[in-house]
């Protein structure tokens, strides 16, 4: 048991595995911070869902590879997890199958390196697949009751809340609501467990604009 379990580790410590061993570490670590509410899970924003209009030129490089593969629609940390945990399995395979028959020198990175390209490519590739249905579903999902929340008390989930991160809990008389928030005030005044009020819908961001409220 002791010598199957040092041989994963010395597996999954090799190259080119190892590149994703450390990403499947960095979403697990952050999941862990999100669920804490110590951040947020921001919505890949680079474009429509047809990818009209959106070209590498005008989008850059990397928005235009994440449209090409589909992988927009849906917060960025699912995308980074589902990319991180299917590299892991193949690259864990090509070390286990593959690669051991070279144990150093030029061709042990030459060929590692062109595993690792490999890899991404399916694991972007098959991650837009996955994640395909989830984003057509959640584009259909109408967002004309997101005004109707303007005017209601929230309580803050997040250690803090700036111009540029932040959720609340919103009490909706089900199992709550989960929304994106944004302060116009960076001083630090606003933090867990504080109620808030939701003055404005931004919709461009689907997010909403808050503002403190003073308990009597």
């Amino acid at each position: 048991m002791q010598e199957s379990f040092l041989i994963f580790i010395t597996k999954i410590s090799l190259y080119p595995t190892i590149v994703f061993t450390g990403l499947v570490m960095f979403v697990t670590l952050y999941w862990m911070v999100s669920l804490l509410g110590m951040a947020d899970m921001d919505t890949v924003d680079i474009g429509d869902a047809s990818g009209e209009g959106s070209n590498l030129t005008s989008s850059g490089f990397v928005s235009g590879l994440l449209l090409k593969f589909g992988l927009y629609g849906v917060p960025l940390i699912v995308i980074l997890s589902l990319i991180s945990l299917i590299g892991w399995l193949l690259s864990y395979f090509y070390t286990s199958f593959l690669h051991q028959n070279f144990d150093s020198g030029i061709l042990y990175y030459l060929f590692g390196t062109g595993a690792l390209i490999f890899v991404l490519v399916i694991s972007m590739w098959l991650t837009g697949i996955i994640i395909s249905p989830i984003r057509n579903k959640i584009a259909k999902i109408p967002r004309r009751n997101a005004a109707s929340n303007i005017g209601k008390i929230a309580v803050v989930r997040t250690l803090s809340v700036t111009d540029k991160h932040g959720e609340v809990e919103l009490n909706d008389g089900g199992a709550g609501l989960i929304l994106k928030i944004r302060s116009d005030v960076n001083d630090g005044s606003l933090k867990q467990g504080d109620r808030v009020m939701l003055v404005e819908y931004l919709e461009a961001a689907n997010t909403y604009r808050v503002a403190a409220v003073k308990d009597k």
